[in-house]
């Protein structure tokens, strides 16, 4: 008999999505040390060369600013489609070096480069890097981590790429101010931050020269298909057209932030000139900004358990709105500091509720298209607000009134800032008339009526789930076996089929000559044949005490439809709670195995739904886990990549498991 150690390791099944599992990962860590550590970079670069074309540009360091702006934001709108499908023809980590290794080139010879146009033309290039190392390193990520762990991948990825943003500014503020203690650099205070900068891209580039990323695919060959990347924005801006609540949240994340935008870039200037801080005001402005932001994200969720997720994000851009007003009037550094972290809170949670938002109220066939347009269309704001505020401080200039003997600074960044307050307010208004149409509360927990479940009798319902090629119908003839032995009786039946009814319903379901089912349909079926089967074989042989135990159940509607067909997982969940009268299994046997393996198990003879792409048996494996994380009460996720021998160990801890339950529960009795 196995310790009670071994069966807790067996019942771990597969390794835990855990963000200290990632970690541990000798790939991905590499790979997001050398994210970090670029993310770094680019931040230190970002507040060096506003501060150095800002100082080269004097008197008209505004339009300076705004020249800067335009090379770092006119790649995404030039390039951003082409480097997309650059990174599907070249090598990705090599892509990955050279663009590693050029911006640290360019970063560290803007020093001695002397011209705001050839400052301008480089930073032009070293956003055409990053817009290749970026998605390469996204393409990427798939074949470096489990498929579980893409989200905390991605997660881990977003705080790197921000919460780096607060140290850039605070280094190039150190940095800065050193400067003036070394007479080689007292002409040039940005050099020593740029050279650190050059630094951490070399430093990135050795990183990523040392994982071994997996074999890449073919790459496509011909021309760039940029008309079907063209094809899919328009769809996305005519969707968001068309639907009310998409366009209102669209815009006022766009417009909102755009305007908000104006602190980035107005800050060198509005620390420089208008505070008398000089370039080590401007990083601590950029400091305290990426410090509001991380604390604002962090609180959204909490904040949502007090407001419905709408007044979150409405409040949040009317209080930022606020606390840019009086950001625009401060005196001083000190206090400027103190309020642009309150901004950054706000942004914050924004932000994050005005992305949920979309994500939880666009439909899933949508919300690619619909992301795409809104990063399309945010990248255009963020470039006019990037020109457009710089150049109205320059044409507003220092101005200054006085009530007496009292001076008023209505210098150009702090009117510009005004403004800016006074976009957000509309684009807020403007938002929330959209959000008053509907009632979009909080998303409802899934609720799976335990009260309903059945009577109490002496049989034990389990269940077994998995992709296609799991191995299910090995592991149900070998856990049947084990719970003979024990002296059970057993009832092994399928899903959908085990009546006439459902076979036949089965043969309609995955039949080719059937054709092309409509989801809702196809859904329907699948209730119909369990209800019949709940009613008729299941209920009727847990009465009389036995073992069912049952290949696929709810959670594969779940999955299969909910998820993967893009019917939502609530409204699948209560047409089968109706069907089965809350009957759900008291034990589910998740075998996980990553589809693309499954599918090379699967026979040669696939059904119609074994035939469907690799992106939906994707959201499926995707969608299983979920299910199971969301419900471990009756979920036991097993690695079915291994031996069956070894896969049937860990089942049989399983039963051992919940069979001990069952016993203690009726001792209770």
């Amino acid at each position: 008999m196995s310790s009670l150690a071994d069966e807790v390791a067996a019942l771990r099944g597969t390794r835990p999505a855990t963000f200290r599992d990632l970690l541990t990962h000798h790939a991905f860590s590499k790979l997001l040390a050398a994210q970090t550590v670029s993310s770094f970079g680019d931040w230190v670069g970002f507040v060096a060369v506003t501060a150095l074309v800002s100082r080269l540009g004097g008197a008209v360091g505004a339009y300076a600013v705004a020249g800067v702006m335009v090379a770092r934001m006119l790649p995404a709108i030039l390039f951003g489609p082409i480097a997309g499908a650059l990174v599907d023809r070249v090598h990705r980590k090599r892509i990955m070096i050279v663009a590693d290794l050029a911006r640290a080139g360019l970063y560290a010879s803007m020093p001695f480069l002397g011209k705001l146009w050839l400052i301008f033309l480089a930073s032009f290039v070293i956003e055409c890097f990053s817009l290749l190392w970026t998605p390469a390193r996204d393409a990427s990520l798939p074949n470096l981590v489990p498929r579980r762990q893409l989200a905390n991948a991605n997660a881990l990825g977003m705080v790197t790429t921000y919460g780096t943003l607060p140290l850039g500014g605070l280094v190039f503020a150190f940095l800065a101010g050193g400067s003036d203690l070394l007479p080689v650099l007292r002409e040039s205070p940005e050099a020593l931050p740029l050279f650190l900068d050059g630094g951490t891209f070399v430093f990135s580039a050795l990183l990523v020269s040392r994982i071994r990323f997996p074999k890449q695919g073919p790459r496509t060959g011909g021309r760039l298909e940029l008309t079907r990347v063209g094809r899919d924005i328009v769809e996305g801006v005519r969707f968001l057209r068309e639907d009310s609540l998409a366009s209102a949240m669209t815009l006022g994340i766009v417009v909102a932030f755009s305007a908000v935008g104006a602190v980035l870039a107005l800050g060198p200037i509005f620390a420089r000139d208008t505070l008398g801080a000089g370039n080590p005001g401007w990083g601590i402005l950029v400091t305290s900004f990426g410090v509001g932001m991380g604390i604002g994200m962090a609180l959204s969720n909490k904040a949502v358990d007090l407001l419905e997720r709408e007044r979150v994000f409405v409040w949040s851009l009317l209080s930022a709105a606020g606390t840019l007003w009086v950001l625009a009037a401060m005196p001083s550094i000190e206090l400027a500091s103190f309020l642009t972290v309150v901004l950054g809170v706000f942004c914050g949670s924004a932000w994050v509720s005005g992305y949920v938002l979309l994500q939880e109220n666009v439909e899933d066939r949508y919300r690619g298209r619909t992301f795409g347009a809104l990063t399309v269309l945010a990248r255009l704001g963020l470039f006019l607000s990037l020109t457009m505020f710089p150049v109205l401080a320059g044409i507003v200039g220092p101005r200054e009134v006085y009530l007496g003997d009292q001076r008023i600074d209505l210098s150009g960044t702090r009117v510009a800032l005004w403004v800016a307050g006074g976009m957000v307010v509309a684009a807020t208004l403007f938002t929330r008339r959209g959000l008053s149409r509907f009632r979009i509360g909080r998303p409802q927990p899934l609720v799976l009526v335990p009260k309903l479940k059945r009577p109490p009798a002496k049989g034990l319902f389990i269940a077994f789930e998995g992709v296609e090629g799991s191995g299910k119908g090995t592991q149900i003839r070998l856990a049947k076996e084990y719970l003979e032995s024990l002296g059970l009786d057993v009832l092994v039946t399928r899903e959908p089929g085990g009546t006439a009814l459902g076979e036949r319903l089965r043969e309609i379901l995955l039949d080719h000559a059937t054709g092309a089912i409509d989801a809702k349909a196809e859904a329907l079926l699948f209730a119909a044949s369990r209800a019949q089967h709940v009613a008729s074989v299941i209920r009727p042989a847990l009465a009389e005490g036995k073992v069912v135990i049952c290949d696929r159940y709810i959670d594969s509607s779940l999955a299969y439809q909910g998820w993967a067909r893009g019917l939502g997982e609530q409204d699948v969940l209560t047409l089968n709670v109706w069907a089965t009268q809350g009957l759900f299994p008291d034990l589910t046997i998740l075998l996980h195995l990553e589809p693309e393996a499954g599918l090379r198990r699967a026979g040669k003879s696939p059904d119609r739904i074994e035939m469907e792409d690799g992106e939906f048996h994707a959201k499926v494996a995707d969608a299983y886990l979920k299910i199971a994380e969301e419900h471990p009460e009756r979920f036991i996720v097993i690695d079915a990549d291994d031996t069956p021998e070894r896969v049937h160990e860990q089942v049989v801890a399983a039963l051992r498991r919940v069979l001990k339950e069952r016993e203690e529960d009726g001792d209770e009795r």
